[in-house]
C-alpha cells in the first residue's frame, strides 16, 4: 500500500471573488469570429436555483466567477466540439454526475485517496491524491480527465484554484489561482493566435480545436508543456 503523504502545516490562501464579465465578453467575441457556429454550441444559461442545487450536491459555495460562468451558459453537450481547446465546459447536471462518480471511486478504493500513487505540481500546492471530494469537474475529456476547481488545496495553493486531475493524470497540476485567471489565460492564448482548427477531411484527430504551440492533440498535454509542469504519469 502506498504511504500517506504528510500534509504541510498552514492554511491555503482564500478563494478569489472576481468579476469575469469582461473576459466572458472577450471569449464571446473570439468564439463568434473563429469557431463554426453550427458545431460549437453552448447551452442556455443556468438559473440561480440550478446553481444553488449544484452547490448542495457538492457541499461547497462556488465563487462569484463560477456563478457568472453558468449564468452565461450552462456548459455544452457535445464533447467533440468543446470551447476550451476541444474540451467541453460541463453542464451543471453532468458536473454533479462526474463528481458523484469520483466520490464512488474513492469508496471503491477503500476510502484511501492515496491508495493509487500520485504526485503534485507545484509540490505543496495541490493534494497529490488520486482523487479528492474537494475537486469539482469543470471540463471533461471523455477518458476520465478533468480541468476543475480545487476546494481542498494544500497550504501552498489557493481555495478555488484550477487544476488538472483525473484517471490518467497521476501528477496533479495547478493551472491558475482562480477560475477568472484561468479564463483570462485562455482568452490571451486564443487572442494571440495560439490555436489550430483542423478542417482537413482526411486528418483523423481526437479534437479539431487544439493548441498550435506547443503542438498537442490533447489540451492537458499542451498546458503541461506551456507551464513547464511534469508529465501526467509518475
Amino acid at each position: 500500500m502506498n504511504s500517506i503523504p504528510k500534509r504541510p502545516e498552514g492554511e491555503a490562501k482564500p478563494k478569489l471573488e472576481e468579476d469575469i464579465a469582461p473576459v466572458l465578453a472577450r471569449l464571446d467575441a473570439w468564439y463568434a469570429a473563429n469557431l463554426p457556429a453550427d458545431k460549437y454550441v453552448f447551452n442556455p444559461p443556468a438559473d440561480d436555483a440550478q446553481i444553488n442545487a449544484f452547490q448542495e450536491v457538492v457541499g461547497f459555495e462556488m465563487p462569484r466567477s463560477y456563478r457568472q460562468l453558468y449564468r452565461w451558459h450552462d456548459g455544452e453537450n457535445d464533447d467533440r466540439w468543446g470551447h476550451i481547446y476541444g474540451l467541453p465546459i460541463l453542464p451543471l447536471q453532468q458536473a454533479a454526475t462526474e463528481w458523484r462518480q469520483w466520490k464512488k471511486t474513492l469508496a471503491d478504493i477503500g476510502g484511501n485517496p492515496y491508495a493509487i500513487r500520485g504526485g503534485a505540481w507545484p509540490q505543496g500546492a495541490v493534494d497529490p491524491a488520486y482523487t479528492n471530494p474537494g475537486w469539482i469537474p469543470l471540463t471533461a475529456d471523455g477518458s476520465g480527465g478533468h480541468i476543475g476547481l480545487d476546494f481542498d488545496p494544500w497550504p501552498g495553493g489557493r481555495v478555488g484554484q484550477i487544476i488538472l486531475f483525473g484517471r490518467d493524470e497521476d501528477v496533479k497540476v495547478v493551472l491558475a489561482d482562480s477560475l477568472g485567471q484561468f479564463l483570462e489565460w485562455i482568452a490571451e492564448l486564443l487572442e494571440s493566435g495560439n490555436f489550430r482548427l483542423s478542417v482537413a477531411a482526411d486528418e483523423v484527430v481526437l479534437r479539431q480545436f487544439r493548441l498550435k504551440q506547443p503542438p498537442a492533440d490533447h489540451f492537458h498535454d499542451g498546458v503541461r508543456n506551456l507551464l513547464g509542469a511534469p508529465g501526467q504519469f509518475l
